[in-house]
This record gives structure tokens, sequence and C-alpha cells, in this order.
């Protein structure tokens, strides 16, 4: 189904909810420090005609004692409820849809920034959920 029939034209403005920032220990000698992202996505349709999209992005610091670092951001999508219901899994459709890429984008910039004087930094992570 076309992305236009069911997400309404919009202005994409991602609203930043939370961040934990916790640098606790420095790497010692030649440890091995290994850094993975876990996303956790949230869908919920919250009228009508909006679905409200929460986005929590979680780096996995190995070992876990270097530092703790979590953002999760939120988006309202406008959508045409008619269409929206039309859809055999609109979870999947609005967690594939621009505006939630936009949403994961920022997230990962501000990851970025959050760690650029960070002595793991700065940490890119991708655009893109991860599962």
């Amino acid at each position: 189904m076309e992305q236009e029939k069911v997400i309404k034209p919009h202005l994409v403005k991602p609203m930043l909810e939370k961040v934990i920032f916790d640098k606790m220990q420095l790497p010692t000698g030649n440890t091995m420090i290994n850094i993975k992202p876990e996303d956790s996505l949230d869908v919920r349709k919250v009228s009508e005609e909006v679905v409200k999209v929460t986005m929590e992005r979680r780096l996995v610091v190995s070992p876990s004692n270097l530092m703790r670092l979590s953002v999760t951001m939120s988006i309202d999508i406008p959508v045409d409820s008619i269409e929206f219901m039309k859809l055999d899994d609109p979870k999947e459709y609005i967690k594939n849809s621009q505006p939630v890429r936009i949403l994961i984008s920022y997230i990962s910039n501000m990851i970025t920034n959050l760690t650029i004087n960070t002595i793991l930094g700065p940490i890119v992570t991708p655009p893109n959920i991860q599962e």
C-alpha cells in the first residue's frame, strides 16, 4: 500500500523522551571493547488519526563497567484511520515507514554527539533498527 494513502503529510518532529549516560570506568590495558546497539520500538495508536512511535536505543558495552548509554525518542505520525485499519500488519508498516527511519537517524546522531568526547567515542550507530 502506498505510504501517501496511510500516512498523512506532516512535519517530522521527533521528540526527546529520555537520555541515560553514565561513564563508569576507563578501560585498562589491552581490553577488548565491544559495543552493540539494541533497539526497542513501541507503536501505539493514541487517537483515531495519530500513531505514536517510541524508540529506545541502548548501547550494550562489553565490558559492562565502562559506560551505560540509552536514548529514547518518539514521534507522532498522522494517519488516515480507514487506510490504517486496512493494513495486514499496521505495526510492521509503521516500523518501515519514512518517519520512523527519520526518528532512527535522529537517535543515531544523538548517540554520536553524546559520545564524541568520551574515551570510546565518537560512537556511530547504524541508522536502522537493530533487532
